[in-house]
Order: structure tokens, then C-alpha cells, then sequence
């Protein structure tokens, strides 16, 4: 995605606004060079990758952190075949939790790319994935009085099988909406323009 924003203009215009500091691999100490920018300049923005090194176990309480910007779904890699097995083998137990169905004690098959993925296995990879996004929105937001918004950048998160899966802080008992461009920059501005002092 940085290759693309680099390549059509969006990366030079961010930073033209803002200090653009991106998690790439190989890359130094990005938190460090993060924390220094916000401190010299009032703020940044930082790309990084969910389930890389700066998306869990690190606070971005306060002015580190006043917007998380989820781009897509980040689903784990059926590529993997430890994955595979493990899904293979949750669907084997039979029925989705919370149901009254007795386990089927069948053999598991195993699931790969494109193949075919029943509702216990499906419940289970969706759960991996928004224990992810769940680890990665909370790191903004580390306190009672701290802020953030919180902006999903997918439509898949206004299904109802995958929004449940959010936290109740964030949904409030609404369901999400996707909407266009402006009217998600409207609530953007509106929620900052709030008074957080109280």
C-alpha cells in the first residue's frame, strides 16, 4: 500500500501535513523515530502491518495515538498449513459454540486455500483474526480519559457476524454503517471537536 500512496502522490501530500513514519522489515527503531516526530512536530502518522511488531504490547496512550485506521480485514493466511490443521481440527468437534449440537468425533479434513470452510472453522478463523484488530485498536486508547477515533476502512466490518466481534466500546449496541467519504470525515471532525477536558 506505501508503494502505491509513494508512487501516486498520497505519501508526499500526508507528509507535507504530517511526519509519515511506516513498520517496514529491516527497518531501525520506528517507534523511536515515531515518538520523535510527534514530539517535534505535533503529531504523525504511522503505517504499520497488524500482528507486526508495533500492533500489540505497545501503548499509544495519549498524543500517541488519537486515530487508528483499520485498512481491510486482516484474516490469517490459510497458506499456513499449522492453520489448516488447526481449523480442520476445530470443525471436527462438531457443531459452533452456544449450540446444543454434540460434537461429530469425524476425522478432519484438511482445509487450504479455496477450499471449503464449515461454520465451527469459519467461527474460529474469524475470531483469530478480530482478536488481532481488537489487540491493535486498543493500543490508542489506554485510559479513562484517553481518545481516539477509530475508523474501519472495510465494509466486511458492518456484517453483523464480524461487528459482534468488536468491542462493546465501539460498537455501543449500534450497528456500524458503511458510509462514503464525507459524512466518515464529518464524524471524524465532529468527534474531535468535542471537549475531552471533562
Amino acid at each position: 500500500m506505501l508503494r502505491e500512496w509513494r508512487a501516486c502522490g498520497v505519501a508526499e501530500r500526508i507528509g507535507r501535513r504530517k511526519p509519515l513514519v511506516a513498520e517496514a522489515p529491516g527497518c531501525g527503531d520506528v517507534l523511536a523515530e515515531y515518538v520523535a516526530a510527534v514530539g517535534r512536530e505535533g503529531g504523525a502518522v504511522l503505517l504499520s502491518v497488524v500482528g507486526g511488531r508495533l500492533s500489540e504490547g505497545i501503548n499509544f496512550s495519549d498524543d500517541l495515538g488519537r486515530a487508528v485506521v483499520m485498512v481491510g480485514v486482516p484474516f490469517p493466511s490459510l497458506a499456513s498449513p499449522e492453520l489448516c490443521e488447526r481449523l480442520a481440527y476445530y470443525e471436527s468437534l462438531g457443531s459452533v459454540p452456544d449450540s446444543d449440537e454434540p460434537g461429530s468425533g469425524r476425522k478432519p479434513e484438511p482445509l487450504g486455500v479455496g477450499s471449503a470452510m464449515g461454520p465451527r472453522a469459519r467461527e474460529m478463523y474469524e475470531a483469530l483474526c478480530m482478536r488481532a484488530v481488537n489487540q491493535s485498536i486498543g493500543r490508542a486508547i489506554r485510559h479513562q480519559r484517553d481518545y481516539a477515533v477509530v475508523v474501519f476502512m472495510d465494509a466486511r466490518y458492518a456484517e453483523p457476524r464480524i461487528a459482534r466481534k468488536l468491542p462493546r466500546w465501539i460498537t455501543d449496541g449500534r450497528p456500524l454503517e458503511p458510509l462514503q467519504f464525507g459524512p466518515a470525515l464529518a464524524q471524524v471532525a465532529a468527534f474531535f471537536k468535542q471537549d475531552f477536558s471533562v
